[in-house]
């Protein structure tokens, strides 16, 4: 789509005389995005940019999901004394945007608008994200890129819940082995996770040929690998075999239909590591020591300290991350490896490290306590429910830290039909 901005913006300037104005209403992802930056290079090189309007999160469109932007160009070469005109919209679309646009607009020099990204905001800002990355070493550089979560390419066969893994496990045993407690992206949170009780049937590629001792260099049919399979894993054989034809289909597989894509780091995912969401709406990054494995809605970061959590969580930072990551509608950004991996990790000695480590370890403990406690209470929830009715957790009730206790008892009689209640 990029790539369709950048021809028609390329047309459009060579349609005009010197110094005559182009205005294009499109998209704000070539904002910040990887495919934007040709346009973003033509732009900054070839025409003299004026205004910028960014609806942000805002619709114009009905029946259309865009983020659009309103760019305003003169042809000419660059002004680098000039300043841009802009005005970033966020809440309601007003009335009359020219007039909006006077009265509430700001101003920025056009070297804001870099190759890397364009960043809206008023110069103080820009001074202050210099200042937090000038002259300090990446995440990359220190602790690697962030690792995507695991892609199956069928969660309806290799991802289960609590009471299928059970039953798994009754019928056979090994099936344990190869079950590994899962995450998706919604169930990552500030300082702590919210698991659901699902479990990964996690067969890497080439699993099955390594336990059956045979080489990579000799072949090996499917059949009889997996007659080996439903011999030493029957329960796991007979709960996957019903998608075996789209199991095949699948473009990410691995060796064999019941195995996942190749992926060199599984084992990062059973040791100590730092997890966050892809759609984040503010920080959403926590410590996870239980082995848990994520879907590609998810990253990692191997590693045993809480130095760089208490930094990730920290308004510095998300204050870059927000420059960095492309913006989505409901108020997220996407939080992409290739994005995150800049982070500036401040040149702190042992003891600011400890100081901020152990800050971070005390928020996540207090965090995980506290959800805990709600999720202890929202379990007791249905035995305020008669056994003739069906128990179902209303959306205001699955988050009852969130009523004073006049609204929590009216939920509570509605969601249950009680007409007296005592608490």
């Amino acid at each position: 789509m990029a790539d369709l901005y950048a021809y028609f913006y390329e047309l459009g300037h060579k349609l005009l005389k010197p110094g005559g104005r182009l205005g294009y209403i499109s998209s704000s992802t070539f904002f910040k995005t990887s495919s934007g930056e040709p346009l973003r290079r033509y732009l900054n090189e070839q025409t003299s940019v004026e205004k910028v309007v960014d609806f942000g999160d805002l619709q114009v469109f009905e029946g259309v999901t865009t983020y659009p932007a309103i760019v305003v160009v003169e042809k000419s070469k660059p002004k680098p004394n000039t300043r841009i005109e802009l005005l970033v919209l966020e809440d309601k679309l007003p009335k009359n945007l020219s007039q909006y646009f006077v009265q509430y607009g700001g101003q920025m020099p056009p070297s804001q608008l870099s190759t890397n990204s364009w960043h809206l905001e008023d110069e103080r800002l820009d001074a202050l994200r210099k200042k937090l990355t000038q002259g300090h070493t990446t995440l990359k550089e220190v602790y690697g890129s962030p690792l995507y979560g695991i892609k199956t390419g069928l969660n309806a066969a290799f991802v289960i819940d609590d009471n299928t893994r059970k039953r798994l496990i009754d019928e056979g045993p090994r099936s344990g082995e190869l079950l590994k407690p899962f995450l998706e992206g919604k169930d990552l949170k500030a300082w702590h996770a919210e698991p659901r009780g699902l479990w990964l049937i996690g067969i890497p590629k080439y699993w099955t040929r390594e336990q059956m001792l045979i080489a990579e260099d000799l072949s090996l049919d499917e059949s009889t690998a997996w007659e080996w399979f439903k011999n030493n894993y029957p329960a796991l054989a007979a709960w996957l075999e019903p998608f075996a034809e789209k199991a095949r289909k699948r473009s990410d597989k691995g060796e064999f239909w019941w195995e996942l894509r190749s992926c060199a780091y599984y084992k990062n995912f059973e040791v100590s590591k730092i997890q966050y969401a892809h759609f984040s709406p503010t920080p959403l990054f926590h410590k996870s020591v239980q082995g848990y494995y994520s879907n590609d809605k998810g990253y990692i970061i191997p590693t045993d300290e809480y130095f760089p959590l208490g930094l990730l969580n920290s308004r510095a930072l998300w204050l870059l991350i927000t420059g960095l990551c492309p913006f989505v509608r409901g108020g997220y950004y996407e939080l992409r490896a290739q994005y995150i991996e800049t982070l500036p990790v401040p040149n702190a000695n042992g003891e600011q490290k400890k100081t901020i480590g152990d800050l971070a370890e005390q928020c996540q403990s207090l965090s995980e306590q506290r959800y805990n406690i709600q999720y202890n209470f929202r379990r007791r929830l249905p035995d305020l429910c008669s056994t003739e009715q069906t128990f179902k957790l209303s959306k205001k009730l699955d988050q009852w830290w969130m009523l004073d206790f006049d609204n929590f008892q009216k939920e509570i009689k509605k969601s249950f039909k009680l007409s007296l209640i005592h608490i």
